[in-house]
């Protein structure tokens, strides 16, 4: 299958994943940005495409996806290299799958919660309660990232993977959720690590 990637996408939302991993692999896309329509992103032409009209969605030939992580692994699987993971025999490819998946299913949602209790419900649907639950567990969540990071640059000893921008994205939705008090010196420097990559500086201006 040669076809090139059309990626659906929307400044600042969960789609740069998929345009930071393409890039990185060097690999061609097709970029389609959505009109910012709330509730409906796309509009009723998307929906096509993703019946919940969220991003990302990718076409690929005959084949449509959307879930930014599934996105990650379908590419890596079928088009790219090992470049982007440990070798599936490694000692370190448990901790990397670990930590691809840690980035949607456990750091991002406590982010959500935020933008939500702080951005997105209006006031009077806004519970102090949930947001000071969400500000502790999101320590934890940081407390344990640097804990894996240990003195290396990135999630994994052997370098830069798809893991880091799984993990990555969710620190941009971290500082738009204005996390300042939890983002400690440490998760800022990896933070910075990952913002210098070549590859995350060109989708950053699409």
């Amino acid at each position: 299958m040669n076809d090139v990637i059309t990626v659906y996408h929307l400044p600042r939302s969960r789609s740069m994943r998929v345009l930071w991993l393409l890039e990185e692999l060097g690999l061609p896309y097709d970029v389609k940005t959505l009109e910012f329509i709330p509730g409906k992103f796309g509009g009723s032409d998307y929906t096509n495409i993703h019946p919940l009209n969220k991003v990302p969605a990718i076409k690929h030939g005959e084949t449509v996806m959307f879930e930014s992580i599934a996105i990650m692994q379908y590419i890596i699987d079928l088009l790219g290299n090992e470049s982007l993971h440990p070798s599936k025999k490694g000692v370190e490819y448990g901790p990397y799958l670990q930590w691809l998946h840690f980035g949607e299913s456990t750091l991002a949602p406590v982010i959500a919660t935020l933008m939500y209790q702080r951005h997105f419900f209006p006031e009077e649907k806004r519970s102090k309660d949930v947001e000071t639950w969400a500000e502790t567990e999101l320590k934890k969540l940081f407390s344990l990232l640097e804990t894996q990071l240990g003195k290396h640059e990135y999630i994994l000893k052997s370098g830069f993977s798809a893991a880091d921008i799984s993990v990555g994205y969710c620190l941009l939705l971290a500082r738009l959720a204005k996390t300042h008090e939890q983002i400690t010196d440490r998760i800022e420097d990896y933070w910075k690590i990952l913002t210098e990559r070549d590859a995350w500086l060109k989708i950053s201006e699409i």
